[in-house]
């Protein structure tokens, strides 16, 4: 669109008492492509300006009646006008009728006699200048909008001020009056929480140094005494003496996203049923508490708790009843253990500042299982002094509604480090001991002893045959389809190992991985199951079955090899498959063994071009800020959480919550373990991306799945 005929669109409203000049204004302008409309008085105009909206006045200043300040005035005081361009036309050449034009709201001024020809070009240069203000004002206004809503304020200092000022925002954030925007720096640190002080000092100080830093986060109390979450970030601008001149912050109330981080924690961590710690939470805390024993070189005890004949009560009572009897044996688990301060308590609080949080002592794993965990024991008697008191306290009846219950324990007891030096192992000794108390009777309490391990000559002898099973070529790859939701195609597919010993028969893989893994056998296993994979997307590739993702597993010993990004290269180039192809899965107690480290090679393996997922999330305890600094692409949701969804409030709402969460930063979800049309209505109806499980297909032979890849691509075509 040209000058002329967007002029056309713009509405001008000349006002002048002087017929003549009028005239010649309007002639003016209307020749140049203007749309012009005429007033002869101040109240005139107005009315016209009420019925005709212009885009820009010019007006005379010396009229009868309302002459042109007060006009000009009145016409900024509609909240229509007040961006108006007003140009004021005036024979006075003083100062003081130029000002009074100014404060009367004029944008500009021009003399007469006028110059016609130059006339047009004024008033354009006035409307693009008004237009600009216009985009200018509307920036500002969405901008904020926008920090209003996402609670997010700046302040700035410059040199030689004793104050900051801050923003509206800030002013909000922090609980003062807006109208006071200017506070001293030591004011404002005197907002920041107590505990959180010194930290937050350290960091400031540190950015006054070296200009930037990353952002952090930290507690405030504001002005009406309200805890909130906030996160800082600065930006120093040094002068020619390398000292600060200007100090730039932005200050971002996060107290909802903390709280909703809490809340997600807490459901993905915490058993519902009982509020206490879950499988995946304990054992954590048991591995900060072996951590503890080995550096102080002390006794740990574990015990393992079942409820005997726990399924007589769900089948002749009601889950109901069955559930308030777990929430009983939950409280009395807690008296019993409060009654045992004695034993395994006292010095703890004493061993500087590693101490263990004594609410994560016990803990429900599921079912009726419940585990114990004592974190300091003189001897292996103080354990049972323990058990002894949790089966009488647990073994007195106990009235649930209407109905009196008996019931008792049968407790396995494995301890640090006769029975075992990691969680897992722990777990499994003490599982197994309190078998042997069942098997004995129930209602007792067993130490694990190794003659119970009747599985460690054949353990032994799995070693001896896995280490040949590559070069015999038993290993072999079956593969599991994964289906994106919304388009209803097959995305891709996870390779799962698996081992057909010419001596022992099928071995299940929960057999021989684990075992693979404590013999460090995984990492030639599963260079052998990457290249494998690898070749076979590649043949598929080739072959046009259409599969746009590969999944495989990836061991935290493969992972912390050093040269494990530099293997991936190798094989992608060896085998020609495009990286994008490639998903490497990792779990998150990965993530925790060695964060930075594991940081680091993830972004390496980034660099590459694979995709990156953590595979059955929320069964560790990764961190979530740390989550969103990792360059991963998708979360597996375990498949425990999604087995229950339909059934369990709390499966449910983790589940949700996860699927949720990675929108937000922009993952995408992968649910395993679907079995059944609920489950996958549910997940479609949470916005779940993706499925994978037995409802799709169990994993399959390379031959089937290619039959199968190949049948749905023709399905999905027609």
């Amino acid at each position: 669109m040209n000058a002329a005929s967007s002029s056309l669109l713009t509405k001008i409203l000349v006002v002048d008492d002087d017929d003549l000049v009028r005239s010649l204004v309007s002639m003016a302008l209307e020749k140049a492509g203007f749309h012009v409309e005429q007033a002869q008085s101040g109240r005139q105009a107005l009315a016209v300006f009420e019925a005709t909206a212009p885009d820009l006045v010019i007006m005379d200043v010396m009229m009868p009646g309302l002459d042109g300040f007060a006009t000009c005035a009145e016409l900024r005081q509609r909240p229509d006008s007040a961006l108006l361009p007003i140009l004021m036309m005036t024979g006075l050449n003083d100062h003081e009728s130029i000002d009074q034009a100014f404060n009367a709201g004029a944008t500009d001024f021009i003399t007469k006699p006028i110059s016609y020809p130059l006339l047009k070009h004024r008033v354009r240069y006035l409307l693009r200048a008004s237009a600009a203000m216009s985009r200018l004002h509307e920036s500002e206004r969405q901008l904020a909008n926008a920090q209003r809503i996402a609670r997010l304020g700046y302040w700035r200092w410059s040199r030689g001020q004793e104050h900051l000022h801050l923003s509206a925002e800030v002013c909000a954030v922090l609980g003062f009056d807006t109208a006071t925007p200017d506070i001293p720096l030591p004011v404002l640190l005197n907002f920041v929480h107590e505990e959180d002080r010194s930290h937050a000092w350290q960091w400031f100080t540190r950015v006054c140094e070296h200009g930037s830093s990353q952002a952090i986060n930290y507690r405030i109390l504001d002005a009406r005494g309200v805890l909130r979450h906030v996160r800082q970030q600065v930006e120093t601008l040094f002068g020619n003496d390398h000292c600060p001149l200007h100090l730039y912050g932005t200050l971002q109330d996060i107290t909802k996203l903390c709280q909703a981080e809490a809340r997600i924690r807490e459901l993905a961590f915490t058993d519902s049923l009982t509020q206490l710690p879950n499988r995946a939470l304990f054992k954590d805390r048991l591995g900060e508490a072996i951590k503890l024993a080995k550096r102080h070189e002390r006794l740990l005890a574990l015990l393992f708790l079942d409820l005997d004949h726990f399924k007589r009560i769900n089948d002749t009572l009601s889950h109901r009843i069955g559930d308030l009897l777990l929430q009983a044996t939950a409280e009395r688990l807690r008296e019993s253990l409060r009654a045992s301060d004695s034993v395994g308590r006292e010095s703890i609080a004493s061993l500087e500042h590693d101490t263990v949080q004594m609410e994560y002592d016990i803990a429900r794993l599921g079912g009726d299982e419940f585990t114990v965990l004592l974190p300091e024991i003189r001897r292996c008697e103080d354990a049972a002094i323990v058990a002894e008191r949790i089966q009488m306290d647990l073994s007195r009846p106990v009235v649930l509604e209407t109905h009196e219950v008996f019931i008792t324990p049968s407790i396995g007891i494995a301890v640090f480090p006769h029975d075992g030096n990691d969680p897992e192992t722990l777990l499994k000794n003490a599982d197994m001991a309190m078998y042997a108390a069942k098997q004995q009777g129930r209602n007792l309490y067993h130490f694990f002893d190794i003659s119970l391990n009747e599985t460690a000559l054949q353990r032994l002898a799995m070693e001896n045959q896995l280490r040949k099973a590559i070069e015999r070529h038993e290993l072999s790859l079956h593969y599991q389809p994964q289906l994106d939701l919304l388009s209803g195609r097959i995305c891709g597919v996870e390779a799962l190992v698996r081992w057909q010993s010419h001596l022992l028969g099928s071995i299940s893989p929960a057999d021989f991985i684990p075992l693979a893994e404590e013999t460090g056998l995984i990492i030639p296993i599963g260079e052998w199951v990457l290249r494998t994979a690898c070749q076979q997307a590649r043949i598929w590739r080739d072959t046009g079955c259409g599969l746009s993702r590969m999944g495989v597993n990836i061991s935290v010993l493969q992972f912390m090899q050093p040269g494990f990004p530099e293997l991936v290269a190798q094989i992608l180039e060896e085998t020609g498959l495009d990286a994008d192809t490639l998903e490497l899965e990792i779990t998150e107690s990965l993530l925790m063994k060695d964060p930075d480290g594991a940081t680091r090679t993830l972004q390496s393996l980034k660099m590459l071009g694979v995709q990156l997922a953590i595979d059955d999330f929320g069964t560790g305890y990764s961190s979530l800020s740390r989550l969103k600094q990792l360059p991963l692409d998708r979360l597996k949701i375990d498949k425990a959480f999604v087995q229950e969804v339909n059934t369990r409030p709390d499966d449910a709402a983790i589940t949700t919550a996860v699927i949720a969460m990675a929108g937000s930063m922009g993952l995408r979800v992968i649910a395993e373990g679907v079995e059944n049309e609920a489950q996958l209505r549910f997940l479609k109806a949470k916005h779940c991306d993706e499925i994978q499980g037995y409802y799709l297909s169990r994993p399959l032979p390379v031959d089937q799945i290619t039959a199968l890849l190949h049948h749905h691509q023709q399905t999905t075509k027609n």
